[in-house]
């Protein structure tokens, strides 16, 4: 029946940032960048050799969530927060053991948009 999820929304205020911050500090590819709206795009993100991709939503200025926007599964969460962490990249919340998981740690960064970017141990 069904086979894999096609994307997952990111509500983004400005589309050029956006891209930059994921393709520059998070290793992130432009799978596709096509016009769409008027001032508007559609622009998907992938993860190298995932399957479901990221889309690019129209955000109203000052409305990011509180909430994780996107969940992401890391190798190594120390190890990946030491990497953004040196290109610049804002953590919310350093690596720590997950309350709801024991032997799960996970660690909150802050992308270019406001949003709130959490990546955890698989």
């Amino acid at each position: 029946m069904f086979k894999h999820i096609k994307f997952a929304e990111l509500a983004v205020e400005d589309q050029d940032r956006a891209v930059r911050f994921y393709t520059e500090k998070a290793g992130l590819r432009v799978a596709q960048d096509s016009p769409y709206q008027k001032g508007w795009r559609w622009i998907e993100l992938e993860i190298p050799g995932a399957q479901t991709r990221i889309l690019l939503t129209k955000r109203e200025a000052g409305a990011a969530a509180k909430s994780p926007a996107l969940v992401l599964a890391v190798e190594d969460v120390a190890a990946t927060h030491v990497v953004l962490a040196g290109k610049g990249v804002a953590f919310a919340q350093e690596p720590t053991e997950a309350s709801w998981n024991p032997g799960e740690t996970y660690a909150i960064f802050r992308d270019s948009e406001g949003n709130n970017i959490l990546i955890g141990s698989e």
